[in-house]
């Protein structure tokens, strides 16, 4: 092999600087508190998020049809969900919208 067939590539990269410096402006990314928002849903919605959630968690659900709110931690909400068949699931959102379920029906 000859060795300016092994630079080539190099300097043709090189040849595409002209020495000046590129500077690029992070686009800045504004991440919401999602707890806050879950708080501040309506019930419909609401019962839709945690259904969500505890259909996510692979707990058997067909549907949340009450949730009370158990949990005093305004930066981690915590609700006691109940299904269409009568179990309840306790459901807690954190501010980056993980949601833990804590079920008597582990999948």
């Amino acid at each position: 092999m000859k060795p300016g067939l092994f630079l080539a590539p190099l300097l043709l990269l090189v040849a595409g600087c002209d020495g000046t410096t590129v500077t690029q402006e992070a686009e800045q990314i504004n991440v919401g508190n999602y707890a806050k928002e879950v708080l501040a849903l309506p019930e419909g919605d609401l019962h839709i998020v945690l259904f969500r959630a505890i259909q996510d968690a692979g707990v058997p659900c067909q549907g949340v049809v009450s949730a009370e709110q158990v949990g005093t931690n305004p930066n981690r909400p915590q609700w006691r969900a109940k299904c269409t068949d009568g179990s309840y699931n306790l459901v807690t959102v954190d501010p980056n919208g993980t949601a833990l379920v804590i079920s008597p029906k582990s999948p």
